[in-house]
């Protein structure tokens, strides 16, 4: 095969010159040759590749100019046959030289349907990369949106209420308990719209920043459903490439919501280590076993497979007889 594409990587010019010098030679060669002997092969050789590079018309004019040729390199043993029979030599030849043609032509039809499906293949990869990218700049936008706006607006909400209560105190207004409680309830607010964000768009993603934001989104999901949740991380971990470190990022997050939302757990643990060249990522709970394994075809389960297929990691999905179930996620580390 690489004989076949480096002849068909040239100029066609020379492509046809370099298969006319080599006809030549088996002409030659035939000529020195006593006709019992079959050069078939020899002859059939340019006509394959010229039908494997050129038009289909020049392909099987090639092969009958090449039968010709084939029967004035054999006019020797006409002397030994008669003329019907070497007639009859000659066109089974030329035959079989379009036949070789035909398969030669049949092999360059697949080639070009199997590289225009790689073409769609890879095409159709690229926009669902392209809208995976979009989620994700949509979703920064939003976290953005949310902590530039949102939280600020709050912040300043909490600060006009810790004056207001301070003001009332001083007036020893009977209203500065309730003043005291909305500011409570700003300040919780503030802080849940702080971690919404956070989870929404890690700020910190590159080079060591994925152990970082999986501690971070830890941290804001304990601090959102009260639950206890374990985290496990060598210290050396470092993923360069910020688009792969994103999408561990959104796998450990789903099923970490998975975990949160549907599988009545006592308690999660996520740990991130490196293993045999590998970095691997688990989320364990000891509940009753999450909605994956009874939708395993849930939009959930089906992202985080396509995100790991997209960076080329393999995620696999472990539950537990006695319940409980574990999601992994494993990368070579070479990332």
């Amino acid at each position: 095969m690489n004989v076949i594409n480096a002849f068909g990587k040239q100029p066609k010019s020379w492509m046809l010159a370099e298969t006319l010098v080599y006809l030549g030679g088996v002409v030659v060669l035939d000529l020195h040759t006593t006709w019992q002997f079959s050069m078939f092969v020899f002859y059939s050789t340019p006509v394959f590749f010229i039908a494997l590079h050129f038009p289909r018309r020049m392909a099987l004019g090639f092969a009958i100019f090449v039968g010709v040729v084939a029967m004035l390199a054999n006019l020797d043993s006409l002397p030994r046959r008669s003329m019907g029979s070497f007639a009859w030599a000659g066109v089974n030849r030329t035959i079989a030289y379009l036949f070789v043609a035909g398969c030669a032509i049949s092999v360059r039809n697949v080639r070009e349907e199997m590289r225009q499906r790689m073409r769609v293949l890879e095409h159709s990869q690229e926009l669902e990369r392209e809208i995976i990218r979009a989620g994700e700049r949509e979703q920064m936008r939003i976290g953005q949106d949310l902590h530039d706006g949102v939280c600020q607006t709050l912040a300043a909400l909490d600060c006009a209420a810790q004056c207001l209560k301070l003001d009332l105190e001083n007036a020893g207004s009977p209203q500065a308990k309730l003043a005291a409680d909305i500011q409570k309830g700003l300040s919780a607010a503030t802080l849940e719209a702080r971690n919404l964000a956070r989870g929404i768009y890690p700020v910190s993603i590159k080079g060591d920043g994925l152990g970082l934001a999986l501690r971070e989104l830890v941290m804001t999901t304990k601090t959102l459903t009260h639950a206890p949740i374990g985290f496990e991380s060598d210290d050396d971990i470092a993923v360069r490439d910020s688009e792969v470190a994103m999408h561990l990022y959104r796998i450990t997050q789903e099923a970490l919501s998975n975990a949160m939302r549907h599988a009545n757990a006592t308690r999660v643990d996520v740990r991130v280590t490196r293993e045999n060249q590998l970095l691997k990522i688990s989320v364990a709970d000891d509940g009753c076993g999450s909605a994956i394994p009874a939708r395993p075809d849930g939009i959930g389960w089906r992202t985080m497979r396509y995100r790991a297929k997209l960076i080329g990691a393999e995620i696999k999905m472990e539950t537990e007889a006695a319940g409980g179930t574990t999601v992994r996620c494993s990368i070579p580390y070479s990332v």
